[in-house]
């Protein structure tokens, strides 16, 4: 975990990241902040169920990330079950910041540290688009969702009720 509470990512690291990996994505800069789905959506002019919300989480004292679409809610008890946590909880400001290097509201699926586990609704990879949190509140990324994997290593699995 990163000893610094200031985040170190933002959109421009982002797209450093995007560029070596080779794949078709865009960046798009929002009128306003987006820092909730749907702020992302109505920005966007996208359905809700394209957001990804990207959510850091704690289970039991390790911080994770669930990604989930816009439109629903993640199951803490489901997410549990995956992981085998007793407790599963959001994690708080210091915490997003210091285990993924993003601000609440910018995390972004990828540019996250090694060993950082990533958990991702399976719903999404019936999308041929996702926007994700792109390392600013005034940014977010355009991308196949098959295109994830090959940023961050994420199990899919069932997140949502």
């Amino acid at each position: 975990m990163h000893s610094s509470t200031a985040p170190r990512s933002d959109e421009k690291t982002l797209s450093t990241i995007l560029r070596a990996a080779g794949i078709s994505y865009e960046l798009i800069h929002v009128g306003s902040y987006a820092r909730t789905a749907q702020e992302a959506a109505d920005n966007l002019g996208a359905p809700l169920s394209a957001i990804v919300k990207s959510l850091v989480c704690v289970a039991d004292e390790s911080p994770l990330v669930a990604l989930v679409p816009g439109h629903k809610d993640l199951s803490f008890v489901r997410l549990s079950d995956v992981v085998g946590a007793s407790v599963v909880r959001l994690a708080s400001r210091g915490v997003v910041v210091s285990a993924s290097g993003y601000a609440v509201g910018a995390v972004a699926p990828a540019g996250l540290p090694l060993g950082l586990a990533v958990y991702g609704d399976s719903s999404l990879r019936d999308l041929d688009t996702v926007f994700c949190g792109a390392g600013s509140d005034r940014h977010m990324l355009r991308i196949a969702p098959r295109d994830l994997d090959l940023l961050t290593p994420i199990m899919w699995t069932h997140l949502c009720d």
